[in-house]
């Protein structure tokens, strides 16, 4: 297991043990919280990590079988890429299906690097009580990127299951300035080049809507 990776369980381990409860699910609802990846004693493991990083709480309740992680690529405003689909099962319970958990997430540039084009290294994990997993890509942006900044998610977000709601991104260009950037697709249409990962209850072959 890589460094990045242990890196990610062991804040993982301490978000689940810092974390208090959140108000119940609604059934058939999956809610992402925001949290503070690098709190207190954490900020240690932020040169493990990078800046471009981040957690957010993950809660459901319904009949879904997986939560699933997807990361689109935005370039000059369009949709251009959609990666591999990332799932973790949910949990069985009595008439139910659950999971309380995180998910978490480290972006940084790939020692492939090379005069023409930023290569970066993502790796991404889901953890609760019962499970840790995790999976690791590279993304070649087919430029070089001169600077780059966060898309977090601010506030709570509640969508039904089935549905995708973006929890994290990035955004990077090859020029001296960046637009100030959200998850909507007007601010979307402004990046040069983006990283945006969503979330969803689904079952195993589902179509996210």
């Amino acid at each position: 297991m890589g460094m990045l990776r242990i890196v990610l369980f062991v804040l993982s381990s301490l978000l689940l043990l810092s974390c208090s409860n959140s108000e119940r699910t609604q059934p058939g609802m999956l809610h992402i919280e925001p949290v503070d990846l690098f709190a207190g004693d954490a900020q240690k493991f932020k040169p493990f990590l990078g800046d471009m990083s981040g957690a957010v709480k993950v809660s459901y309740e319904g009949k879904k079988e997986t939560i699933r992680a997807v990361v689109e690529v935005w370039e000059n405003g369009v949709k251009t890429d959609i990666g591999q689909a990332f799932d973790t099962m949910t949990r069985a319970s009595t008439n139910n299906r659950h999971y309380d958990g995180q998910f978490l997430i480290s972006v940084r540039e790939s020692d492939a690097n090379n005069e023409a084009s930023t290569r970066y290294v993502v790796t991404s994990a889901f953890a609760d009580d019962s499970e840790q997993s995790s999976v690791r890509t590279e993304l070649d942006a087919g430029r070089k990127h001169m600077a780059r900044g966060l898309i977090q998610l601010h506030d709570s977000v509640q969508v039904s299951e089935g549905e995708q709601v973006a929890v994290w991104g990035m955004q990077a260009t090859d020029e001296n300035a960046m637009h100030v950037m959200d998850f909507s697709p007007e601010r979307l249409k402004l990046a040069k080049w983006a990283l945006i990962v969503k979330l969803s209850a689904v079952n195993g072959t589902e179509v996210e809507k």
